[in-house]
């Protein structure tokens, strides 16, 4: 708990911000915020009871308006400070990252009365590996002096390779590729960075100067880490410290927290296909076949690779015809699932056979990495070619062995089953191919065995964490409902959405399972509807409605159209920002990605149109597997998870039109079901307390002017 110096401490920082922080000012529901935030991380260091497993972990979810990032920051900091503790901040995008770092905590560091350092993690890839930048292979000549990047002045090319390798000499460029003027091309990026297998480590010539060590020499001596979800993730399947802190002595805020539980479940998703995988075996014998005859290793090494190699293509060669026997597609069929995750016997055998075969040649090309590794001692230039090779292709093994892991791995009677099925790709007698797939259907074991299980304490927060205004389906994703004592708050937005903003349900005559009725419908309702709006988002549930009504408006207003995919989503934003700005009207139509975080304050959206309610894939695999498993319990999955993620996704949506007081403008949705149905009730129940309109609206004179 809370000591009363802790107290005065958080007390006398609060203070500071009200007396020095330009514009910041304490609303009650920050306040609350703050002190849930206090209690819980205070308890880091406690002994749980059985009976209150979660007290050291808070699920808040907290409205737009409520200033959210201080509400965690502020007594975060404090408790770190006081108790000498770690703090990490992770967020599911680059844009709150950003954020963090370069606004929200130079602001409180300048002006809490407590100093700390922060630093922002980031995985090894984001780094330029010296030696290979440097590698006297890998130099390009640089023609002129070349600048220190993309804006030289010179009237001759300068290759990026030379660049970036003249940067980074010179000390003007610090290996970061984020901090690199303009966009890298992912396939240099590729071969000038590495993994952790194709890293030397300390016996790399250049590790004094490597970029990711500086990082991580950063990340030790800072208080507070900035992260991203799937990094700390990463971290915590790692030794303690190798990235991040012993998570046990750890306070963690995981902003953006409904995002957490799909990047748990990605990260315990695995696949490879057959036959590609034949031929990547055979290429991995020969890089063991090369780096022994230039490094001059043990020639038993290389035939090693090539044996383990020979019995990997005997079982993938009649696994392929294994499973041919048991897939059956029909016509445009992609996928064969398997009912309730349950393999045939053919394919289970040979599956084992398979995995054992791919962890014999992932011990002979570890053993044969390793021998580079020894070479590098001596010739590290001429090692770490090979050493990352011979990497490169055992991820390969690893994620071949993963995918059978999770095909094979037995599950419990109450446990929720593996998704598992084939995938028929490529076309043409050369590419066409299997893909072997496996994934949870949920990750909330994954979750509590890397993270509740060993944090000190958490805070999980996010704008929308509750689905038709429950957090049960959250608590499930997350693996929380099994801890008893978790504390839940829901905090409301400040916003007064009955006088600031109204939802409106016109009139539609076709339903959206008549998908081509809908579709014209709905471009027949958006010219009057926009008519009077500067700036506006419409939002779709399926790119193929999304075009079909771009290329249905009229000339001027398709003319005024933004559609997302035509340029990046941050050039996308900047250039709606930008015709506002001159006073021009503008439209974007975007998909899921435009519903959550992304904020257009005043004048940029006064008008959100959803087009149609977005609900799961049906043909998913994943979420075909996770309904089954749902019926067969006697519970209605449509209930449980098809609705509230539905409400999830409409109550993300319409957070994008009110992001400041001053704030106005109206909701529009052109699914009639949201109206007439009961289960479209208990969605409108689940929203903000908006003015409700049906039918026709009249044009307040505010959008009229």
């Amino acid at each position: 708990m809370l000591s009363d110096d802790e107290k005065s401490l958080m007390q006398h920082c609060l203070r500071a911000l009200r007396e020095h922080m330009p514009g910041f000012a304490t609303r009650r529901v920050q306040l609350a915020m703050m002190a849930e935030v206090a209690y819980t991380l205070a308890a880091i260091g406690q002994e749980p009871t059985p009976a209150d497993a979660g007290q050291r972990i808070a699920v808040i979810e907290a409205g737009t308006g409520i200033g959210k990032t201080v509400g965690y920051l502020l007594p975060a900091i404090a408790l770190a400070h006081a108790r000498g503790r770690k703090l990490v901040v992770s967020s599911s995008t680059v844009a709150l990252q950003d954020q963090l770092m370069a606004k929200d905590l130079p602001a409180l560091q300048a002006h809490l009365p407590i100093g700390f350092r922060c630093a922002l993690a980031k995985g090894r890839r984001r780094y330029v590996c010296p030696a290979k930048l440097l590698a006297p292979d890998a130099q390009r000549t640089v023609v002129g002096d070349g600048g220190e990047g993309p804006d030289s002045t010179e009237d001759h090319p300068v290759r990026l390779e030379g660049r970036l390798a003249q940067a980074f000499q010179r000390g003007t460029w610090s290996g970061d590729r984020d901090d690199w003027p303009a966009a890298i091309p992912d396939g240099l990026w590729q071969r000038l960075s590495t993994d952790r297998q194709g890293c030397l480590g300390s016996r790399c010539p250049e590790y004094a100067r490597c970029p990711f060590q500086a990082a991580r020499q950063q990340l030790q001596e800072a208080e507070v880490l900035v992260a991203n979800h799937d990094l700390v993730l990463s971290a915590l399947e790692m030794e303690p410290g190798v990235l991040l802190p012993d998570p046990a002595e750890t306070l963690f805020v995981l902003d953006e927290a409904h995002g957490l539980p799909a990047k748990a479940a990605g990260r315990g998703a695995s696949r490879h296909a057959v036959r590609a995988a034949g031929r990547w075996v055979e290429d991995a014998a020969a890089v063991a076949e090369d780096a022994g005859h230039g490094l001059r290793l043990d020639r038993g090494l290389a035939a090693a690779v090539g044996g383990q190699g020979e019995r990997v293509c005997a079982a993938l060669a009649a696994l392929h015809d294994e499973l041919s026997r048991h897939c059956r597609f029909q016509g445009d069929e992609t996928v064969h699932r398997f009912a309730h995750g349950t393999l045939p016997p053919g394919v289970a055998d040979q599956g084992a056979v398979l995995r054992e075969a791919a962890a014999c040649l992932q011990d002979a090309l570890a053993a044969a990495r390793d021998a580079a590794l020894e070479r590098a001692q001596r010739d590290a230039s001429a090692a770490q070619p090979h050493v990352a090779a011979l990497g490169s292709y055992l991820g390969h093994v690893e994620q071949l062995i993963a995918t059978w892991d999770g095909m094979l791995r037995p599950c419990g009677d109450a446990e929720p089953p593996t998704a598992r099925w084939i995938e028929r790709i490529g076309r043409g007698a050369r590419d066409a191919d299997l893909r072997v797939s496996a994934a949870p259907i949920g990750a909330g074991p994954r979750l509590r065995r890397l993270l509740w299980e060993r944090a000190g304490a958490a805070v999980l927060t996010s704008a929308t964490l509750r689905g038709c205004g429950s957090f049960d389906m959250f608590l499930e994703e997350a693996g929380l409902d099994a801890l008893p004592g978790v504390r839940l708050l829901a905090l409301p937005s400040p916003f007064s959405y009955e006088t600031q903003a109204e939802l409106h349900l016109p009139a539609m005559r076709a339903h959206p399972r008549d998908a081509a009725a809908h579709t014209e419908e709905v471009a027949q309702q958006l010219p009057a509807l926009l008519a009077a709006q500067p700036g506006a988002l419409v939002l779709f549930a399926s790119a193929r409605q999304m075009h079909q009504v771009a290329q249905a408006l009229p000339e001027a207003l398709r003319s005024e159209t933004l559609v997302q995919g035509s340029l990046s989503k941050r050039q996308l934003l900047e250039q709606h920002k930008a015709r506002i700005d001159q006073g021009l009207r503008s439209v974007l139509f975007g998909l899921a990605s435009l519903s959550e975080g992304v904020d257009l304050p005043g004048r940029y959206c006064t008008h959100v149109v959803i087009a149609k309610l977005a609900f799961g894939v049906p043909d998913d695999p994943v979420e075909q597997a996770r309904r089954e498993w749902i019926e067969d319990q006697g519970r209605s999955a449509f209930d449980e998870r098809s609705l509230p993620e539905a409400g999830i996704r409409l109550a993300q949506a319409v957070g994008r039109l009110l992001r400041t007081p001053q704030d106005h403008g109206t909701v529009t949705v052109l699914d009639p079901r949201l109206g007439t149905t009961a289960w479209g009730r208990r969605l409108l129940a689940g929203l903000p307390p908006f003015r409700l309109v049906r039918g026709k609206r009249a044009v307040p004179a505010r959008e009229a002017a």
